[in-house]
């Protein structure tokens, strides 16, 4: 009991992590499986059904796999949209220059 406990604590803290993450499409193509959104509801989805208790500890199993995909999946399209976000700064001369988008240290511990 105690590591099922564990495994939904687990669980839902990786779904806080990414639902508080910077959010975009990565450009990724809409042809390639569920949006962000969409795997972003399932995680919830199975949050709420481990949180219950209602689940057996085969169904846990299943459905704690089934989230650490997701959020594997939603942390692979949130780190590929950083890398499309581009940066405009204001250089001496007073034009724009793009430069790569590196998170701060506070947003990227959230």
């Amino acid at each position: 009991m105690a590591k099922k406990k564990a495994a939904k604590q687990d669980l839902s803290a990786e779904a806080q992590l990414v639902r508080h993450s910077p959010q975009g499409d990565g450009g990724r193509p809409k042809a390639e499986g569920p949006s962000f959104e969409a795997r972003l509801a399932r995680v919830e989805e199975i949050v709420e059904r481990l949180e219950s208790g209602e689940a057996g500890l085969d169904e846990s199993l299943r459905l704690y796999a089934e989230g650490a995909e997701l959020i594997k999946a939603c942390r692979a399209t949130l780190a590929e949209a950083e890398k499309r976000i581009a940066k405009l700064s204001e250089t001496a001369g007073g034009d724009l220059k793009q430069e790569p988008f590196e998170p701060e240290e506070s947003e990227a511990e959230q």
